[in-house]
This record gives C-alpha cells, sequence and structure tokens, in this order.
C-alpha cells in the first residue's frame, strides 16, 4: 500500500483488524513484551503506511495501562517508522537497514523495559535470570517479524488470488495463534470461544468442505495453551458444522449447539453461578446468531470467490485459445477451397467455343476462298460475317446444308459445295473437340462443387470452433455436491457451453452408475441430459461425457426381398447418425435388377452416407453424385429418397428423385409423398422434389421402392391397406406390407421390394 494512496474503507477496515491484532499481542506476555512489534515490522515491510503503522503500535502500548513501557513503545515507534519513511521518499529497499533498526528497538526493550522475570520450573546448570530471560524473548521477537512478514505479505497479496504455499500456511497459523492467545489472556477463554465459533461457521459455509477440520485445529490451540481445553473438543466441534453445513446455515448452527450443551452437561457448566452460566452460554449462542443474520447475497459472494479461487482458469483459458487457434486455421483453410472454387468456376468453356469456330472459319478460307478469284471481292464486300453465320449453324446442328447458306453469301460465292464440304468436315472435328470440352468443363464443375463443399464445411466448423465456450463455476460446484449426497466421487468436473445446450465432462471411480450420474446431472442443469461417451481411464476410473437429451428418439424397421432369379438386390438402404441430435434414412433403387442395378444403388448410398457425415450441403450432395452418374458410360440411374430428420424439433428435410411415392402416417391420417422428377443419372440438371415437414410423436414416415408400389397398382390400394396396418411398431408394419405386396404378386418377386419405416417417439427420462 503507497503513502499517497487514499483510505477507503477496506483499508480503514484492515487497519482496524491490524490494531485489535496488535492489542492481542500485547497480552501474550505478563511484562507487556513488544511481540505487537513483529506486527508492525510485517505491517512496515508488507507496505502499510509508515506513519499511520507506528501509531496504531503507540496506542497498542496503552493496552497494559502501564506508563512504563510506553517510552520503549515510543521510541521503538519513532525508529522504525522513521527509517521505512526514509527509504520510502529515497526509494531505497528497506530491507538491510529495518533490520539492523529492528535489533536496535530489541536493545531498547532489553535495556530499559520494565521485567518480571518468569519462574521457569527447569533446572538448568546456569541461571536465567530477568536480562537473560529478555535477550531470549528479543531473539523470539526477531525471529517472529521475519515469519510475521512472510505471513502478512501473504494474507495481503495471496489470499484469494493464488494458493498458498506451505511455509506461509504455517506461518499465518503461527500469527493467528499467537493473536489467539492473546484475546485468551486480554478478554477470557469464553470470550475467544465465541469469536472461534463464529470463524469455524463462517469458514465452513464459505468452503463446505473438510477443510473446515483444519481451521478447527488451529482454532483449538489458542484455548489449549491458555485454557487447557484439549483440542478434540473444537474437532468434535468441526466435524458436527462440516456434516450438516451443505443442509443449510440453521442445521448446522444446530449441530453446533447440540455438541456444545453436552460437552456443557460434562463439564459441569449448568451448576456454575448464573453469571457465569450466561456468559458461556452467551458465548456459543451470540456467534450463531449473527452468523445467521449475515445476509445471504454475502454468503454467495464469499463461497463465489473461493469457487473462483479453487478453480484451475489456465485450463480453461487454454481450451478457449486452442479453439480459437484451430477455428483460425480452419477458416484460413476454408479461404483455400473457396478460391479453388472460384477459379475452377471461371475456368468457362465460351472462349474454348469461339476458339473453335474461328478456328474453322480460319481453315475455310484457306482451303476454299483464297484460291477463288472472287475472294478479295468477297472479302470487300464483308461476306465473312455472313460465312460466320453459316459456321455458326453447322456447329448447331451438326451439319450444313445448301439451305442454311446466308442469301448473302449464295448470291456471291461461285463454289458454294466446297465451302459446304470445307465446313461440314471441320464440324466433325468442332463436335468431338467440343465434347471434349464439355466433359472437362464438368470435371471443372465437379471439383469447384467440392471444394464448394468442402469450403462451407470447413468454414461452419471455424465459426463453431472459434466461438469461445461459456463455463459456470456455480453450477459445478451444485453438481459436485448432489453426486457426493449420491455417494459419487468426481475428481474433475466441467461444465461447458449455454444453458440451452450445456456440455458436462466429469471423472469419476468405482462402478458408478451412468444412469444415476445422467439423473442427477439432469435434476441440476434443470436439462434432460444423456451420456454420449464413456471412456476408460484406468482399472477403477473413467471419464463420463453428457451432451442434451434429444427431445425425441427413432425407432426403425427394415424389410426387403430380392427379385425371384436374381442373385443381388438392386435396392439398397441406410440408415445413419449424422451427430447428436440428427439422423439420415435413405432408400436408393438402382434401375432394373441384379449385380449391375445393386453396384448403382451402393455406389449412391455410400456417398450419400459419406457426403451427409461430413456435412456437406444437400444441395452439393445431390449435384454431385448425379454428376458422378452421368459420367459413367453406361446407363447408370438410381432412384432416391432421403429424409434427414432432426431429434430435437421432429424437423424432416425429405427429397425424393425419380422415386415411387412415400407417406407419413400421423395417427389415422396419411400424407402422400410424391416426386415428379427424373431419377439420378439421366440428365446433368437436377431438380429434385424438396420438402420439409413437422414429424409429431408417434408418427411414422415410410419409404418405398416401385417393386413394392407396383405390386399395389395405385396409391389409393396402397393408402387403403396402410389404413389397416397398426404402424406402433416400424418392423411389424414393414414386415406386414412386404408379405401383402408378394401376395399381390402371386408369391413370386416379380422386381425387388423393400420397405424402410422410421418411427419418432418420445425419449423416455434416465430412471
Amino acid at each position: 500500500m503507497n503513502e499517497r494512496q487514499k483510505f477507503g474503507a477496506s483499508a480503514v477496515l484492515l487497519y482496524i483488524s491490524l490494531f485489535a491484532a496488535m492489542f492481542a499481542l500485547y497480552f501474550v506476555g505478563d511484562n507487556g513484551e513488544p511481540f505487537s512489534l513483529a506486527l508492525l515490522y510485517a505491517m512496515l515491510t508488507a507496505g502499510l503506511h509508515p506513519v499511520v503503522s507506528p501509531l496504531l503500535y503507540l496506542f497498542s502500548g496503552f493496552s497494559g495501562f502501564s506508563i512504563a513501557v510506553l517510552p520503549v513503545y515510543a521510541g521503538q515507534a519513532v525508529l522504525l517508522g522513521g527509517v521505512f519513511f526514509l527509504c520510502r521518499k529515497l526509494r531505497k529497499k528497506p530491507t538491510a537497514p529495518s533490520l539492523g533498526v529492528l535489533s536496535l528497538c530489541l536493545v531498547l526493550f532489553v535495556a530499559f523495559s520494565p521485567f518480571t522475570p518468569y519462574d521457569i520450573p527447569l533446572r538448568l546448570p546456569f541461571g536465567l535470570g530477568g536480562i537473560s530471560q529478555k535477550i531470549l524473548l528479543a531473539v523470539l521477537i526477531f525471529l517472529l517479524s521475519a515469519l510475521f512478514s512472510v505471513a502478512l505479505k501473504a494474507l495481503l497479496k495471496k489470499l484469494l488470488k493464488c494458493r498458498l504455499k506451505a511455509d506461509e500456511l504455517v506461518f499465518c497459523v503461527l500469527f493467528f495463534v499467537l493473536v489467539g492467545v492473546g484475546i485468551c489472556r486480554a478478554a477470557s477463554v469464553t470470550a475467544y470461544m465465541g469469536i472461534a465459533f463464529f470463524v469455524l461457521l463462517t469458514f465452513a459455509c464459505a468452503t463446505k468442505d473438510a477443510s473446515a477440520l483444519v481451521c478447527a485445529f488451529a482454532l483449538s490451540l489458542p484455548p489449549a495453551l491458555v485454557g487447557n481445553i484439549s483440542p478434540e473438543r473444537f474437532f468434535l466441534y468441526g466435524i458436527a458444522v462440516v456434516l450438516f453445513i451443505k443442509a443449510g446455515r440453521l442445521p448446522a448452527v444446530l449441530a453446533l449447539l447440540c455438541v456444545f450443551f453436552l460437552y456443557g452437561y460434562f463439564d459441569g457448566v449448568y451448576s456454575l453461578p448464573a453469571s457465569a452460566l450466561v456468559r458461556t452460554l452467551l458465548s456459543a449462542l451470540i456467534p450463531s446468531l449473527l452468523f445467521l443474520l449475515i445476509p445471504a447475497p454475502l454468503v454467495r459472494k464469499m463461497e463465489n470467490k473461493l469457487v473462483f479461487y479453487r478453480e484451475k482458469h489456465l485450463s480453461r483459458i487454454a481450451i478457449n485459445r486452442n479453439r480459437a487457434a484451430i477455428g483460425e486455421q480452419l477458416f484460413e483453410i476454408s479461404g483455400v477451397f473457396r478460391e479453388i472454387q472460384t477459379t475452377f468456376a471461371a475456368l468457362g468453356t465460351n472462349e474454348a467455343e469461339e476458339g473453335a469456330k474461328e478456328y474453322i472459319r480460319g481453315c475455310v478460307i484457306e482451303s476454299v476462298c483464297k484460291s477463288c478469284p472472287e475472294y478479295r471481292t468477297c472479302m470487300a464486300r464483308g461476306l465473312e460475317g455472313e460465312l460466320n453465320k453459316l459456321i455458326d449453324v453447322g456447329c448447331a446442328k451438326g451439319k450444313t446444308s445448301l439451305i442454311d447458306i446466308p442469301s448473302a453469301l449464295a448470291d456471291a460465292c461461285v463454289n458454294q459445295s466446297g465451302v459446304l464440304y470445307a465446313v461440314n468436315r471441320r464440324i466433325g472435328d468442332y463436335r468431338k473437340y467440343m465434347l471434349e470440352t464439355e466433359n472437362a468443363a464438368s470435371g471443372r464443375q465437379l471439383l469447384a462443387n467440392q471444394a464448394q463443399g468442402v469450403s462451407e464445411i470447413l468454414r461452419s466448423i471455424a465459426l463453431e470452433q472459434s466461438e469461445p465456450l461459456a463455463f459456470s463455476s456455480e453450477k459445478e460446484r451444485r453438481l459436485n455436491v448432489a453426486l457426493l449426497k449420491a455417494g459419487i466421487v468426481c475428481s474433475e468436473l466441467l461444465i461447458a457451453g449455454d444453458e440451452d445446450n450445456p456440455a458436462l465432462s466429469l471423472v469419476t471411480f468405482g462402478k458408478a452408475d451412468v444412469r444415476k450420474i445422467a439423473a442427477i446431472a439432469s435434476d441440476v442443469l434443470q436439462t434432460r441430459l444423456i451420456i454420449s461417451e464413456r471412456l476408460t481411464l484406468s482399472k477403477d476410473k473413467f471419464c463420463c461425457i453428457l451432451h442434451k437429451r434429444p427431445y425425441f428418439d427413432a425407432a426403425f424397421g427394415v424389410a426387403s426381398m430380392t427379385k425371384t432369379g436374381e442373385s443381388a438386390s438392386g435396392d439398397t438402404h441406410s440408415v445413419i447418425k449424422i451427430d447428436e441430435r440428427r439422423f439420415m434414412i435413405a432408400l436408393s433403387d438402382g434401375m432394373g435388377s441384379g449385380e449391375y442395378a445393386r453396384r448403382i444403388s451402393e455406389s449412391t448410398i455410400s456417398l450419400l452416407e459419406s457426403f451427409f457425415r461430413a456435412k456437406m450441403p444437400s444441395s452439393l450432395v445431390l449435384s454431385t453424385i448425379n454428376k458422378l452418374l452421368t459420367f459413367s458410360r453406361e446407363e447408370t440411374f438410381a432412384c432416391v429418397d432421403i429424409a434427414v430428420v432432426d431429434l430435437d424439433s421432429g424437423e424432416a428435410d425429405i427429397v425424393k428423385i425419380g422415386s415411387p411415392f412415400g407417406f407419413i402416417l400421423s395417427g389415422n391420417t396419411l400424407k402422400i409423398l410424391e416426386s415428379s422428377s427424373l431419377p439420378l443419372g439421366i440428365l446433368e440438371s437436377l431438380h429434385p422434389d424438396v420438402s420439409s415437414c413437422a414429424l409429431q410423436e408417434n408418427d411414422v414416415l415410410l419409404f418405398l421402392s416401385d417393386g413394392i408400389t407396383s405390386a399395389f397398382g395405385s396409391s389409393a390400394d396402397l393408402y387403403e391397406t396402410l389404413k389397416n396396418i397398426p404402424a406402433a411398431n416400424p418392423q411389424q408394419l414393414a414386415d406386414t406390407l412386404l408379405q401383402q405386396a408378394l401376395a399381390l404378386y402371386g408369391g413370386i418377386a416379380k422386381d425387388d421390394m423393400t420397405v424402410l419405416a422410421v418411427r419418432l417417439f418420445k425419449s423416455p427420462d434416465e430412471t
């Protein structure tokens, strides 16, 4: 603290507390020994005011109402205060001079302070008179000055900011014990007990753990040294408070009073005179009442301060810094793929087409026109433009004829057949060249689409990773307490994310019930959680990761049959989990039956799975698969049904490409899903039927291959059949529908037949 610093409320409270400690230290000995000099030295070395601190020390000399000690106290205050004041003004370190002045102050004590020798019951070979005892006390005070300096610096600069070192903790305890001894001797052991009860209750309320037992042990030392009160009494007080403090302040106070009154019975307190009995009872009742009257916001502030002090902030900062660094790198990589996409998209085919036509015109002029005597006349009349028109028509039709020759060119040209022959000859080469150019352009467009998809995926991940995680220390503390009450011990616990979507990670021991953990966490966080991962760390130690439980869960049913006489089915289905909250179902019907149709269907489904797992946008997924199928030299067509379902909202994005009608079964109503688009792989441009439906609890989404729909003949017949089949069990629905379709075929599968059904239901709570 700088002497130029203004004295605020906290500074005034600090000086009052230190003056009270000086006052108590005066009574540690019987002769007014300057034990408070050690505290004065500690205050000055800690940077407290070099004028105020000595004045407080001087006033503490009035404690024993002994005028004889005041000159010694005044001389010590002037010497120590003066050297620190001068060093502060000269901006020099006062360490070396202050030690010399401290020694001089202790010489003043030895030489001039009145002293009555203590009766020491020890048989020594040499006498231990008054001067010898004063010299030993001076050495002790010198050592205490060094210890108190370490303790006070730790209390002022480190308390609730970082963990104290072991030596700092020991020195702080020694300081408080000596102050406690002074209180016991100055006031009484009864008064000290009242202060100790209040300190114990407040400390336990702030920490709510077994560290209160250590506090109880430290508080037990002064009355044990002065009043011969056994330390185990305070240990039992500590146990009573620790056991009940988590239930609230009132239960902890009642538990403490029960132990206090029980000890009073064995100590014979209730047989004391009324005045002594009242003092004894008030020593427990007054601090208990004061503790109960502490405002709740102040208690929460103390708890939060301690929780913040105990947290491992560096690991949390490291988590967010690493997330930010990863997000930034992913964003840069996303920009690279975006540039690739832009570059490929910019490489169009118009320049190649115009260049090819220019080449044809040049060849016709060189081979036909330049050998004609009318060449210069035609060029002068601007007939070169008419030749370009003929070439444009020929490139569009694939060949030219006499009727395609522009009238101006027909009137002037004397070698029309030669021109037509030359143009048609070059158009054949042109068409081959343009086909290769278009294939290259399609390949570039495919690569551009893929680069765009990768760029969007990386950008999405980058934005997600760049956002810092929010941590909740208060919820972590409450959850830890709740788990402990249930007998589950967690060595580490971390809650991240927002209130709507929290993520919980914890490390626990033994054979803890993961369902029980999820139930307790759900109750504390007021969010339905589910164990998403359970990682084994060692034989009896594991890590649980919990996420918000989706509102819905899903049950699936699949029934299929291969066309009679074929070894492989052209129908392929897929059910995959995209992430914790979404899944995809797909049904692909490769054109025809047998091995070739199976390969087409499996390739389509495999691509769908890979792209959707990578979270590529749906439009890019479908256009990419369509482009890949059109590259094939053979006819590779596939009818596809796709649905991506959100388990939180029930929202289903449904895509139908050339597939038969599907259904949504909701109670007693049926909704038909139709498709008017062509199958994948027929045209380069793709126009799928896309719809979005909000599925409710117990709704069933049904996809069918054309082998099923063809068996019923019409959608009306299938509609009537579905109304009579129970839909509660999707597997039973699929099996029943397949059997009825097979029966309509006369027991012979005339085509590959597949039924894919999914039913949503509310996810159950953990029990």
